[in-house]
């Protein structure tokens, strides 16, 4: 069965790092591609064929071609990084019989719907939106957004309630471990310079914290992260720094100065509070961090969260989907965060490696070395396209990542 899953490039060698979805795609393709089937992308958009020399990975392992050139030669169609009308379903259908197009959503889009609409400048035109399609076959989420999600789903894409429904979470390590291997080197390695992976040893008033969330929206961003930072630091603890990434625009609105301006690690000399740009996952716990500290409302699966627990840094966290991996605390207990930081600080070495067996028992779950969640996938496939009916379950079980 040929597969395909939509993606959009803006520019031609993009980097995969300034957001999830494209690494989204690429997880998918290589989860899909293990249950037998012909799997590739689909890209309708500024960057052209060929692609060989135009994309951030192997075009032979992740094979990538113009919508317009294989659209009458898939099965199945999943839109995931790129969305189309309903006349393109239509348009799809009509190429072959039993011809399915499953929308596979990543973000939680009603957070997202919420944001946009209520806080957007109204000088900004959008177009109207394509993303609620009523012709289309089924759709699967990520399951982080089964809460918020699952309803609003059904109900804007008039669709049955066995037709909606979260789906196993897929990460897998090939593009970090691409990306550390520019720092495994001889003229890194000779210099001793700061490297991808955790490093035990180092003082406590030497070590660096550092936020990850995108500080876009309400649902990651970092400010209890700070407030977790300025607890422990008032309690006594010590520590270097707080990098904040993703945060180099945040001092310029007076607004939210005046918030952190209360803050100890705010008014503190020398600086302790650093605000940088958005920037590669590897290159930022390289130089920036000894600890990952995170918070998040209503996405408990990020993959900046399973990128620090690969490369052995302590993670600080409150998402209860990992709960069994990291410093977890719970909702917004600033309080719970900076014990769980006191802990990471003051006691991490000394579990190292009880820490990194333990992530990489999390980590395994969402990888194709998980059996059932290749099986799983295989079984959704025969169902979508009425090859076979498995009775399947669809309560998802975030401690094998598979359902009950």
């Amino acid at each position: 069965m040929n597969i395909g899953i939509t993606v959009s490039l803006s520019k031609e060698n993009e980097s995969l790092w300034i957001n999830g979805i494209k690494l989204n795609a690429l997880y998918l393709l290589k989860a899909l591609k293990e249950t037998g089937h012909n799997v590739y992308l689909l890209n309708q958009s500024v960057v052209t064929a060929p692609y060989e020399n135009k994309v951030a990975w192997d075009t032979k392992e992740f094979p990538i071609h113009t919508y317009t050139d294989m659209y009458k030669e898939t099965d199945l169609m999943i839109w995931l990084g790129a969305t189309y009308g309903d006349n393109d379903i239509l348009d799809f259908k009509k190429t072959g019989s039993n011809k399915k197009v499953i929308k596979y959503v990543c973000g939680n889009n009603y957070m997202n719907d919420l944001e946009a609409s209520m806080f957007t400048s109204k000088s900004v035109t959008f177009p109207e939106s394509i993303g609620y399609n009523q012709e289309i076959d089924e759709v699967w989420y990520v399951p982080q957004q089964e809460e918020m999600n699952r309803e609003y789903y059904r109900v804007l894409h008039n669709l049955p309630a066995s037709k909606v429904r979260p789906v196993p979470f897929i990460w897998d390590p090939i593009f970090l471990d691409q990306e550390s291997a520019r720092y495994h080197n001889p003229a890194v390695l000779e210099k001793n310079l700061p490297l991808p992976v955790y490093k035990p040893g180092k003082p406590n008033k030497e070590k660096q914290l550092a936020c990850f969330e995108p500080n876009i929206g309400g649902q990651k961003w970092h400010l209890n992260s700070l407030l977790i930072a300025e607890d422990y630091l008032n309690t006594g603890g010590t520590f270097d720094k707080l990098n904040i990434l993703c945060g180099e625009r945040l001092l310029e609105d007076k607004y939210y100065v005046s918030i952190i301006k209360h803050t100890n690690i705010f008014n503190v000399d020398p600086i302790k509070l650093i605000y940088l740009p958005r920037m590669q996952a590897v290159d930022a716990l390289a130089q920036f961090t000894d600890i990952v500290v995170a918070h998040q409302i209503g996405n408990p699966l990020n993959y900046s969260y399973l990128d620090a627990l690969y490369l052995q840094f302590p993670l600080v966290h409150n998402a209860p989907m990992l709960k069994d991996a990291g410093y977890y605390y719970q909702g917004n207990s600033i309080g719970s965060g900076a014990r769980q930081l006191k802990l990471a600080i003051e006691k991490h070495d000394d579990m190292v490696k009880w820490y990194n067996q333990r992530s990489e028992n999390v980590l395994t779950r969402y990888t194709v070395f998980n059996e059932g969640l290749i099986e799983t996938y295989s079984k959704l496939i025969e169902n979508t396209m009425g090859i076979k009916d498995h009775k399947i379950s669809s309560n998802y079980d975030w401690q094998t990542n598979l359902y009950k």
